[in-house]
């Protein structure tokens, strides 16, 4: 018999682990008390410890689904228990949380999705895949880039610290070391080592591909007489304001404190001047994150059929970065939360070949292998004649966008005074969207045909590199232990193949 095993009094819980850090043998009715000698041994050393009241779970690491199944098992019996003893009903989520090892907030959640939905809420990977809180700018990822790229060119090897002497240098700011290899793995670099002995920074060989592909696409695109346009979210705080003026000794410029509300808003862009009618400005009520946390699907979508698609140019390509919202597919299907009886509904609706004696995670394994994964918004702009690419991970430099949004956002914020409304504010950006003329978003679409170029000559320097690297390999000896030369597996063509791709 295990710990858990064991009935212990209402009263004997923990109401709160921040605020009771041990039972009160006070508040335990005699009766119901435990006798740690009835116990096990090892249940004994737990409970002198106190190790009961702390989780044995690993913090820090998400709920799988089936755990979740189990928490709401959990809270289902304490509300039976709730209604035998007539207990509190804020007291059955705190007995739920201390018998399952999580905090009280989380099976409020779970509970709420459950009853709203009848299922519970999908497992999510640890750590924050979109919200990255940090010191380091984003326009600098550009120049992040081309520092790394141009010391590699120059054979010198490139560093955090390189780095951080730039973004002191140019952007003001020193981020600590561990901020700074945070941000070039999100970035898509890798520290590594290089052939045979040096240690650098090397992009990932996905994200080059990924990139050159994307390359190799809008070249096509524009070869096949196809309009680019762009499209991306941005947002513009209420006290958004300039930060450098003239000032005598002692003078200072009284602004508001904080940043305020925050107006977000989308618009599309081609090499003709931003598209009429397609901003769409409201304010974000999401408090916490950045952004992308107020915009979702339905907001997007209803904005791509009423205001982009009736203002596209014939024969248009439409280019967006990889936000969640973005790609959003047809079936919108999450396979671990259907049941079997509807994974084999779906399959057979499909025409998808499946046997009554798969179990779930083989059924599970074909149906997302068939969902289809095209977003929707493409499917949608490919009957009217259109096209849509997605952008490289982590690369705003290749959207024109960006740089209208930072031309107008200098500008609202030249304008900032104080006592100015917020719509006062809205009011300030559709006029500065208005000024932007034609001549400016040529030149931005200029500039990132000039980046464009420079990433594609980038890729083939560094291929062309790694291919001699693998050539002085076996020209060193450095040859895989399967294809040494005493290993007959290895052939002359083998090297004839590797050198020459």
């Amino acid at each position: 018999m295990t710990l858990y095993q064991y009935e212990f009094s209402p009263d004997a819980i923990v109401r709160n682990s921040t605020r009771a850090k041990h039972i009160s043998k006070a508040r335990v009715d005699a009766p119901k008390r435990l006798k740690i000698s009835a116990m096990p041994e090892e249940a004994q050393n737990t409970v002198r410890k106190k190790q009961f009241c702390k989780s044995f779970r690993r913090t820090g690491k998400p709920l799988t689904t089936e755990e979740k199944w189990m928490l709401l098992n959990v809270y289902q019996r304490c509300r039976e228990e709730h209604e035998q003893r007539k207990l509190p009903l804020s007291e059955v989520y705190q007995r739920s949380a201390y018998y399952a090892g999580v905090s009280r907030k989380v099976v409020v959640d779970i509970v709420a999705h459950f009853r709203k939905t009848g299922t519970v809420p999908p497992a999510a990977d640890a750590g924050n895949k979109m919200n990255h809180h940090t010191s380091i700018p984003s326009h600098a990822s550009s120049r992040i880039r081309q520092l790394i790229f141009d010391r590699h060119r120059e054979g010198a090897i490139c560093d955090a610290k390189h780095v951080g002497d730039v973004l002191e240098k140019e952007f003001n700011v020193r981020p600590h070391v561990a901020t700074i290899k945070r941000h070039l793995t999100r970035l898509g670099f890798e520290y590594r080592r290089n052939t045979p002995k040096t240690r650098s920074l090397r992009e990932k060989d996905s994200v080059r591909q990924q990139r050159h592909t994307y390359l190799h696409q809008v070249r096509q695109m524009r070869r096949s007489g196809y309009e680019i346009i762009y499209l991306d979210e941005s947002f513009l705080h209420h006290h958004h304001g300039q930060q450098f003026s003239w000032f005598d000794e002692g003078d200072f410029l009284e602004r508001p404190s904080g940043k305020g509300r925050r107006w977000c808003f989308i618009h599309a862009i081609s090499q003709q001047g931003l598209l009429e009618h397609c901003l769409l400005a409201f304010e974000g009520k999401k408090r916490t994150g950045d952004y992308h946390g107020s915009f979702n699907f339905e907001v997007f979508y209803e904005w791509f059929q009423e205001q982009l698609r009736p203002n596209l140019p014939k024969k248009s390509c439409l280019v967006m970065d990889r936000a969640t919202y973005h790609m959003v597919p047809e079936d919108r299907i999450i396979p671990t939360q259907m049941k079997k009886l509807e994974i084999q509904e779906w399959l057979a609706d499909n025409n998808i070949f499946w046997e009554d004696y798969w179990l779930k995670p083989k059924l599970i394994d074909v149906l997302a292998q068939s969902i289809d994964r095209t977003p929707l918004v493409q499917k949608e702009a490919q009957k009217y004649g259109h096209q849509l690419l997605i952008l490289p991970v982590h690369h705003p430099e290749l959207n024109p966008i960006e740089l209208i949004w930072a031309r107008v956002k200098n500008k609202c914020a030249k304008k900032l005074r104080n006592g100015m409304s917020f719509n006062d504010v809205l009011a300030n950006l559709k006029e500065e969207f208005e000024h932007v003329s034609k001549a400016n978003c040529h030149n931005v679409y200029e500039h990132v045909k000039k980046q464009e170029d420079e990433f594609w000559k980038i890729d083939l320097e560094f291929d062309d590199t790694d291919e001699m690297e693998v050539t002085n390999s076996y020209k060193r000896g450095y040859l895989p232990k399967a294809r040494r030369s005493g290993n007959r597996a290895f052939r002359q063509t083998d090297f004839v193949t590797v050198v020459l791709g």
